[in-house]
């Protein structure tokens, strides 16, 4: 499937412009660019035209996002956890470019990357994402925060637009010559995806990948998630392609492969222990301290890594739950 904006003037000459090759180094490209005080997140040009917004120190945000100017249109990619956070990168956006934003891409269902898209809709944006998306995104994100859910956090819920454009492979997206590939991958909710920028050699990955950071496996299934990340791996000149996280600083190929040895650890330790007879508390003790030797230093660690090793003993019992997928 194919989107293409409006056409129009072409790009004007004034917008932020980076002087970057897209093949460059991680290092010479993702230097924080200067954001309004109270933005909660931190900007980060990684090609021309083409941002990472990272969540900011107080978690403000939620989560990352990103932003990607072509010639007569702007897409976004995932919209923070709340209007606010959403409501400064739309400002943001209008001090980098004059043109409208048409497209906002979900990367998956969880409220701390579709809470602000109200925002963008408002604002004339079309809400992309996996067809489970709209199944879900009112029925499960309740019990992905569960006890520590808050009255104003079910409002929100309850209030998030179901997205108009589904997929459950691949779209392109024209925003004028600039092309964005969107792409179903499996792993961290059932409904992912993600999107390539090929012309800046950047991937948008959702919480497909987080750097140097625990992650939530709720949703999760590891072996595919394992192959995701292999297939990250093995995209062309993958050590030059810039990998924006859903959580944690922009990313490399050297991240992506640490990730996914945190997950291939993960579910070959918890398969080990249960071998050996091991289950509920004990599992856990024996599973544990082995990831913390290696990955303790990690953000979130000591908070998810119980409910990580949990999960995947249910996975692997067959007792987890996860979301259906709804029926044609």
């Amino acid at each position: 499937m194919t989107l293409r904006s409006k056409t129009g003037l072409h790009v004007v000459a004034a917008l932020i412009a980076v002087a970057l090759v897209t093949a460059a180094p991680i290092s010479a490209v993702a230097q924080a660019s200067p954001a309004p005080a109270a933005t909660p997140f931190e900007l980060k040009p990684l090609a021309p035209g083409v941002y990472a917004a990272i969540d900011g120190p107080g978690h403000k945000a939620g989560s990352n996002a990103g932003v990607v100017v072509g010639d007569d249109g702007v897409a976004v990619i995932d919209a923070f956890f709340t209007p606010d956070a959403a409501k400064a990168l739309l400002a943001t956006i209008r001090q980098l470019t004059p043109w409208p934003v048409r497209y906002v891409v979900n990367t998956h269902y969880h409220v701390d990357h579709t809470g602000g898209d109200q925002v963008f809709r408002d604002a004339g944006a079309v809400i992309i994402a996996h067809r489970n998306v709209r199944a879900w995104l009112h029925s499960e994100n309740p019990r992905l925060l569960g006890d520590r859910i808050t009255p104003a956090q079910r409002a929100l819920i309850a209030s998030l637009p179901e997205p108009d454009l589904t997929t459950r492979t691949s779209l392109t997206i024209w925003l004028g010559a600039r092309r964005l590939d969107v792409k179903a991958y499996p792993g961290h909710t059932g409904g992912d995806l993600i999107v390539e920028v090929p012309d800046a050699k950047t991937v948008f990955a959702g919480d497909l990948l987080w750097r140097h950071t625990s992650p939530n496996v709720i949703d999760g299934r590891l072996a595919p998630w394992i192959a995701t990340d292999n297939a990250f791996l093995a995209l062309p000149d993958a050590a030059h392609t810039i990998f924006v996280p859903g959580h944690g600083q922009v990313a490399d190929a050297a991240d992506v492969a640490a990730f996914r040895d945190y997950l291939s650890d993960l579910l070959s330790d918890v398969r080990k222990a249960r071998a050996a007879g091991l289950s509920g508390a004990a599992l856990t003790a024996q599973v544990l301290p082995k990831m913390k030797a290696k990955y303790g230093d990690w953000d979130a660690f000591d908070y998810f890594i119980p409910k990580e090793i949990a999960f995947t003993e249910a996975e692997l019992n067959g007792t987890k739950y996860l979301p259906l997928a709804p029926s044609d």
